[in-house]
């Protein structure tokens, strides 16, 4: 597949990245950003370790074990947020390999390739947002259709409907079968993706065994076979269906753009104009959703500053809001979560209608 080009530059990104740099260079500022980045990290692995020691040792009785695998659901919910994300982006330390270290907690808690993460999140999604055949993210063919280009399908029609359920399914994919189809396929979206060799590999190798191993071969030393499939299951299930939605909200919306390869082509766009406009930000005054989230309510900030840990924010956020105004870039909020989970599906029926023939009864 051809590869599109963005322009560089422009006096929006221009001003907006010199004063997040202007706010970043307090001292202060920064290790108050790293202090909160680290005692999440540390909060969210440890309520996985907590949970799981409470499921296999604790007390017995549904009340406690419930407690125990919501914890487990919530820490792994953390760690996906707060953890690996911020550190697979590079935002959790200056050095590579200590970000690629804490990022192997995706290998090893959530059971998903941190090495195919980077290439599918960072490059293939946060270059070519919203676009198809690019983006992964929004390429769900045969299953969805998320975006205009994509041809539309007579069962599409029903998938603000089906989507859901299945929303919760693609965690599962990637922890079982997804990182090796990704690597046999040799590419993610239009972006090459090799084969993990050497010290990559072993991470892939290794972190596999350890999330099979604490996940499903200790635990059935101490439950039947079913109760622990039930329960890596649910936890699967909750923690896909809670990233997932999340990831559209910012993206798969009425109000976001979705240009067309065609499109960028014939009128070359300004990337980081391309950015904000095919971004939203959510609840942005929910500081507990915030919190949970791990900033990522901020989208528009993330994909222009992915490599600064999400608890600035909030506070960078009213720099690329005011710039945005000022230079007349589309900039769009949604002010609560039931506004963005509204406008998400509205957007999923109406590219489910689009391009279908209508049936006239003449008479």
């Amino acid at each position: 597949m051809e590869r599109i080009s963005f322009e560089s530059g422009g006096d929006f990104i221009r001003e907006t990245r010199r004063e997040v740099e202007a706010y970043l260079a307090r001292g202060s500022t920064r290790r108050a950003g790293y202090v909160r980045l680290y005692a999440k990290a540390a909060v969210a692995i440890g309520l996985i370790a907590f949970s799981w020691c409470l499921l296999l040792f604790g007390p017995s009785g549904l009340a406690p074990k419930g407690l125990a695998f919501a914890g487990l659901v919530a820490g792994a919910i953390l760690t996906g947020f707060c953890v690996q994300h911020d550190a697979n982006h590079g935002a959790s330390f200056r050095a590579t390999r200590y970000n690629h270290l804490l990022g192997w907690s995706a290998d090893a808690l959530l059971g998903v390739s941190s090495y195919a993460w980077r290439v599918r999140h960072n490059v293939a999604h946060h270059t070519y947002t919203n676009i198809d055949g690019h983006d992964s993210d929004i390429t769900q063919m045969p299953v969805a259709r998320l975006v205009p280009a994509q041809p539309a399908k007579p069962w599409y029609r029903f998938q603000h409907l089906y989507i859901w359920p299945l929303y919760s399914l693609m965690g599962l994919r990637l922890q079982t079968i997804g990182d090796f189809a990704a690597f046999r396929r040799g590419t993610i979206g239009s972006t090459s993706l090799h084969t993990p060799r050497r010290w990559d590999l072993a991470a892939f190798i290794i972190g596999k065994l350890i999330f099979v191993s604490w996940t499903l071969l200790v635990p059935l030393l101490f439950y039947p076979w079913w109760i622990v499939l039930i329960s890596f299951v649910g936890v699967s299930l909750a923690l896909s269906l809670t990233m997932v939605i999340v990831f559209q909200l910012a993206h798969c919306v009425e109000e976001a753009a979705s240009p067309s390869v065609e499109e960028l082509r014939s009128h070359p766009r300004i990337w980081a104009v391309h950015q904000v406009e095919s971004t939203v930000d959510f609840c942005p005054r929910n500081p507990v959703l915030t919190w949970v989230l791990g900033g990522l309510n901020y989208q528009i900030e993330h994909h222009l500053f992915p490599r600064v840990p999400h608890t600035h924010y909030p506070q960078i956020a009213r720099i690329v809001r005011r710039t945005a105004e000022k230079y007349g870039v589309r900039y769009t909020v949604q002010a609560s979560f039931w506004a963005a989970i509204s406008s998400h599906a509205r957007h999923l029926r109406r590219m489910g209608a689009q391009g279908l023939a209508v049936e006239l009864e003449m008479g």
